[in-house]
Parts: structure tokens; sequence; C-alpha cells
């Protein structure tokens, strides 16, 4: 099966039987890749040039089945600063080192990453390693 659009919002699943396409992070970022649903099925991916993937997005809807997105839990670093200053020095560390990350009013959330820890190691800023779907702060069209 090959998937070429994401079916738009809202979406009604009623009992149709729903298969799960479980992806990561930077699969998600994919407009173009294969994957395999949690019942086997081999799936074909070819969106837009451009397009992202998101937590419960409709592939496919036919009148039996429904081929749903699920974001995978992924190893994940977060620093944990305790000053305005610290949050910055974490903020432009990891923004130095070319890493996406997540933020919010507490923390800057990574992908685990050893250079990411030592970072927060030698800088001195806590930090706590845990799981979870990682949703970075998206790209606003910088590039080198």
């Amino acid at each position: 099966m090959i998937i070429e659009h994401v079916v738009p919002p809202p979406v009604d699943l009623g009992n149709r039987r729903i298969e799960r396409l479980v992806l990561t992070s930077a699969e998600m970022a994919k407009h173009r890749q294969r994957g395999v649903t949690d019942a086997g099925r081999e799936v074909g991916i070819a969106l837009p040039h451009g397009s992202t993937l998101r937590d419960g997005d409709v592939l496919h809807l036919d009148e039996m089945l429904a081929i749903v997105i699920q974001q995978a839990e992924e190893e994940l670093l977060r620093l944990l600063p305790r000053t305005p200053s610290e949050f910055a020095l974490a903020g432009y560390q990891v923004g130095n080192l070319h890493r996406a990350a997540m933020i919010d009013a507490r923390a800057v959330t990574v992908l685990y990453d050893k250079a990411v820890e030592a970072l927060a190691e030698r800088w001195q800023i806590p930090f706590e390693k845990g799981r979870g779907r990682f949703r970075p702060v998206q790209n606003s069209g910088h590039v080198h």
C-alpha cells in the first residue's frame, strides 16, 4: 500500500479496525519511507516534499480499516536549569551542537546524547534521563 496524503481531520474512526504505524521523531520528519504496521502490513509513504507526520495522523481510511501514526517513545535527556542564565546557557550550548530541542518553562529536552550529557556535567546543569515522545521546536527556515 502506498500512502500519498494524510486524511484531513476531523476523522471519525468509528468501528474500523485500527492498525498503528509506530515511528520515531526522525522518521516522522521524513516524507518518503517504508514501514510495517503493528498488524504486519507493509506501507510505503510518499507524501509531498516538506510534509511531516504527527502523532494521530490517519494515513488510510476505508469502510473497514484505518491506519494511524503513533509516535514512538524515545530516550530523552532533560536539562533542568535553575536560573535564567543557566537556562540561556543550556539553550545556547544545545543549539551550538545543532541538536533539536523541546523547550518549556522548566527544561530543555533533547534526544539522549552523550555529548549533551557531558555538556550538562561540565556546566553543572542538573539533568535527568527518561523516555517520552520527542516533539522539538520546529526550524523556521534556517539552513546551513
